[in-house]
């Protein structure tokens, strides 16, 4: 790791220590990650902040299987890495258009490659759910405090989102997993 990536990886650590408010999540050393599968030989390996959804996008997304699964919400560990790294070298985290999962992609990107496969404007055009004003919720305050620093801390992320979920988070808005892949029948209902 160089030194601009260990800047970043303390940065984004500290910031999580000092703003533990629910949204950026640390957990107690003890509290393990939640791993299904067998990262020795699957063909897609992924990092999940809401686990529980992962079997959702699976089956929408097509992924390349076998998949191995790892699901932590908030900050990994370097405990994590290991089954990240795997024997695939296709790796996607999943997780919300909100600060905190940019800023968790941005850790995990500096200890190993990762391609975001989280929210972001082809996430909700491909579920058709981009037009839905129910699902966008405002930041919490420690969000809103983030959003600056985000340039800093994952230079590319306005990529990785795109240009409208950049502006969501601009506005003082994010997109939870969970709302962008809510059930189409509910849209006429919206």
């Amino acid at each position: 790791m160089n030194q601009t990536s260990q800047h970043r990886v303390e940065k984004i650590e500290a910031w999580f220590h000092t703003h533990d408010d629910g949204e950026f999540g640390v957990a107690p050393s003890g509290f393990s990650s939640v791993r299904v599968g067998d990262a020795a030989t699957a063909g897609t390996i992924v990092y999940a902040t809401k686990h529980v959804y992962v079997h959702r996008i699976r089956n929408l997304s097509h992924l390349p299987k076998p998949m191995a699964t790892l699901g932590r919400y908030g900050l990994p560990t370097v405990d994590d890495l290991p089954f990240l790294r795997g024997s695939s070298p296709k790796r996607l985290f999943i997780g919300d258009c909100d600060p905190p999962d940019i800023l968790v992609f941005a850790w995990l990107r500096e200890h190993l490659p990762i391609t975001w496969y989280g929210v972001n404007d082809d996430f909700l055009d491909f579920h058709g759910t981009r037009h839905l004003d129910c699902i966008r919720i405002p930041l919490s305050k420690a969000e809103e405090e983030t959003v600056e620093l985000l340039p800093q801390l994952c230079p590319d992320f306005r990529e990785l989102v795109g240009e409208y979920c950049s502006s969501l988070i601009d506005g003082g808005f994010k997109i939870e997993i969970e709302g962008a892949i809510i059930d189409r029948s509910l849209q006429s209902h919206t």
